[in-house]
């Protein structure tokens, strides 16, 4: 009897495989924009105090919390070896995603303390909209596009382009 032909299969392991790609492609992307913000930010020559750099500043604070938030979330996502296990951690980490979206939204609403630096809230919500972009980047490899979803309304930001202008 003739040796059989190797038999490949296609099973989820490579569907395993290529969301794991996707997920460390896009962990290079944000990495890259993380450290692209930050040699920008330090090698700015403008005043500490000055628009351009407050800005710089929110942007990399922005790209950092990007960076760390999605981090967490694949490290979560990439540990699951089937598709139900892969829909109930998107379908929590989604839960957070909306929750942290309710923090900030609330936190945007309210009185802030006047002896509190306007520097200091743009950080907060810098650092605090990065997370939330980081965790829908995360969200959109696994499926679930919670990009649908509006951010919620700052009238702090608005405010201050008023005041800038």
């Amino acid at each position: 009897m003739p040796p059989r032909a190797p038999v490949v299969w296609a099973t989820a392991a490579v569907g395993g495989e290529r969301f794991r790609r996707r997920l460390d492609e896009r962990h290079r992307e944000l990495t890259i924009q993380a450290k692209l913000r930050a040699r920008s930010y330090r090698r700015s020559r403008a005043a500490a105090d000055s628009p351009e750099s407050e800005s710089l500043r929110a942007d990399f604070l922005a790209a950092l919390g990007r960076l760390e938030s999605f981090e967490i979330v694949s490290l979560r996502l990439a540990r699951c070896r089937y598709e139900p296990q892969l829909d109930e951690r998107a379908d929590d980490i989604t839960r957070e995603y909306f929750q942290l979206w309710q923090l900030i939204a609330r936190h945007a609403g309210r009185e802030w303390p006047l002896d509190e630096r306007a520097a200091e809230r743009r950080d907060f919500f810098a650092s605090h909209l990065g997370r939330l972009e980081g965790m829908a980047d995360a969200l959109i490899l696994a499926g679930r596009n919670v990009r649908l979803f509006p951010l919620p309304p700052m009238p702090w930001a608005a405010a201050e382009g008023r005041v800038a202008s």
